[in-house]
């Protein structure tokens, strides 16, 4: 079973990952148990806070209760009101008598109303915290109130009940003494602790609600989305919601008190313990950072500056690599020193092994111009003998000016590149040779694309089909046309110069086009060698981009594709 393969350097950032992983989630639960534990302890202080109103309110109850029982039973003041015996004198005394007594009782967020039923007695007092705004509203109460009581069952006098209209919401509990009726109100808008100001719960929001409405501060819940169901439903605000609420019952009532404390209090009370541990991550995280690093470099270094140096070799980039691998860490320096020598030992290999495949090509290029055994030269050395026989010397000097020009071209270095327009001019000067040395015309048509005229390409690349053209259409009646056109089009999306090369002759014998469209050609046959020479040619000058395809034309002749690279290509 073979062994499995790792990377050191992902092994480090492996282990980095678990470490930075660790640390961050352990800080992480630490910062949401601070969070938890801070919250907590707001709600314990919002309970404390919360039984504070509860015991307060209820203390306010129990103390209006019985000033309202003293008052209507004890008190021989509120007992002659309700007699109604006395003057008109002595009832003015008897009322500011009862207004000071229920002035020094009534809390400043509540009311005392005394009242009877025939109307003959009216007065009342209300809490230094209502606004001036209500005071219009307050007789309005009054009268509400009183006829809310003359209308009730005398079974509920004792007990407090829950009064609401447009401007206020009382409780209110009242005694009656015959036909007089002594009426304590606390309103629930106005309730509060007298020494919450300025300490830390100032920013806390009570309100009251019964089973089916909010009674008090209904505005404000509403715009945290608080209504009664969800009080009465006794669940908890969704997590990251913006408010904590806790509520309780008020004894001998059907209404219930609950606090509320928006949530941006709770991040005031955590943010220090946040900040501090997330200063605390972002150190430690950095520490274990530069930890790494530096472990890192020390570690992966020599692996990195080999794979650098595959890399740049790979890309034939060592001098780069060469150029920038120094180190003031001895250890790094000497494994530099080490690759730098390994560099200069390939790069002299690569070099003689470069040499060697230019040599090999070279030879191999020689040895093609060498095969290349045409008759051509012969008839044309019996063409200009039978010239001078003739005494034709002006054309037997253009015949020599065209051959001699012909030969200079094909036996100039292999190796070298040419450009299109003088592998034209070639072409054309074989063609007037042709012409002088046959009694039967050619035509020779060119449509080529005048900004390929520069384009580089391998010598004789034309002048090898015009002359198999020539030579393989000896026989034929008809008038024998070589037709050339080269444009740009892409092969595969990738840009190529395409040469097209046709003839109206006999087209290629079946044999012969089987042969020259196979890969491999017998670069050493004696016969049929013009196309495979050139095709190996292409083949050692490209190495690769090029693309040859052979085949007869339906209506006659034979047609050579012949595809090479755009690009500027040097020798």
């Amino acid at each position: 079973m073979g062994r499995k393969n790792f990377s050191i350097r992902k092994l480090l950032l492996k282990y980095l990952m678990i470490l930075l992983g660790t640390t961050f989630f352990s800080l992480l639960l630490f910062c949401l148990y601070s969070v938890y534990t801070n919250t907590k302890q707001i709600e314990y202080n919002n309970r404390a806070l919360l039984n504070t109103y509860v015991y307060t309110l209820q203390s306010e109850m129990d103390s209006l209760d019985s000033f309202n029982q003293e008052l209507c039973y004890n008190d021989y003041v509120f007992r002659l009101l309700d007699c109604g015996y006395y003057s008109g004198k002595e009832k003015v005394v008897y009322e500011y008598n009862l207004k000071n007594i229920i002035r020094n009782q009534v809390p400043p967020y509540g009311a005392i109303l005394i009242f009877d039923d025939s109307g003959s007695v009216s007065m009342y007092q209300f809490g230094s915290l209502f606004p001036a705004v209500l005071s219009r509203h307050m007789y309005q109460l009054k009268e509400e109130l009183k006829a809310y009581w003359l209308a009730t069952d005398e079974s509920l006098t004792g007990t407090w009940q829950h009064y609401k209209n447009d401007s206020f919401s009382v409780l209110m509990n009242a005694r009656r003494l015959n036909n007089l009726y002594v009426c304590s109100l606390i309103d629930l808008n106005y309730f509060y602790l007298p020494n919450d100001t300025g300490s830390d719960y100032e920013h806390l929001e009570i309100g009251f609600y019964d089973s089916r409405e909010v009674l008090a501060h209904k505005d404000y819940l509403a715009s945290l989305g608080i209504d009664a169901d969800f009080l009465n439903s006794g669940r908890r605000p969704a997590f990251l919601s913006r408010y904590l609420v806790q509520t309780a019952p008020i004894e001998g009532t059907h209404i219930s008190i609950c606090c509320v404390l928006p949530a941006n209090y709770l991040w005031n009370y955590s943010r220090l313990s946040i900040v501090l541990i997330a200063s605390i991550i972002v150190a430690l995280c950095g520490l274990i950072l530069f930890t790494f690093q530096s472990i890192s470099n020390a570690l992966v270094y020599p692996l990195n500056q080999i794979i650098n140096a595959t890399n740049h070799l790979a890309q034939n980039q060592a001098e780069e690599f060469l150029e920038k691998s120094g180190s003031n860490v001895f250890e790094f320096q000497t494994i530099n020193d080490a690759l730098k020598d390994l560099i200069h030992q390939k790069i002299r290999l690569e070099e003689d092994n470069r040499q060697e495949i230019i040599a090999r090509d070279h030879a191999m290029l020689q040895y093609f111009q060498l095969q290349t055994r045409s008759h051509f030269f012969a008839n044309c050395l019996k063409s200009l003998y039978s010239m001078l026989e003739n005494k034709e010397y002006e054309k037997m000097q253009r015949m020599i000016l065209a051959f001699s020009n012909h030969l200079r071209y094909i036996f100039r270095d292999n190796l070298k590149l040419v450009s299109l327009r003088s592998e034209l001019t070639e072409v054309n000067d074989y063609y007037n040779i042709i012409l002088m040395d046959r009694s039967r015309p050619i035509l020779l048509l060119q449509d080529v694309s005048p900004e390929l005229m520069d384009f580089q390409v391998p010598p004789l690349l034309i002048q090898t089909f015009l002359e198999n053209s020539i030579k393989y259409n000896t026989q034929s009646s008809q008038l024998l046309c070589f037709n050339i056109h080269i444009d740009k089009t892409t092969l595969e999306d990738i840009p190529v110069v395409q040469i097209r090369l046709c003839d109206n002759g006999t087209g290629y014998p079946p044999d012969v086009l089987k042969k020259i469209n196979a890969e491999e050609n017998n670069i050493y046959e004696d016969f049929h060698i013009g196309i495979t020479n050139l095709k190996k040619r292409v083949e050692l000058i490209y190495k690769s981009g090029f693309s040859f395809a052979f085949y007869n034309d339906p209506s006659g002749g034979a047609c050579s594709l012949i595809f090479l690279p755009l690009e500027d290509m040097t020798e």
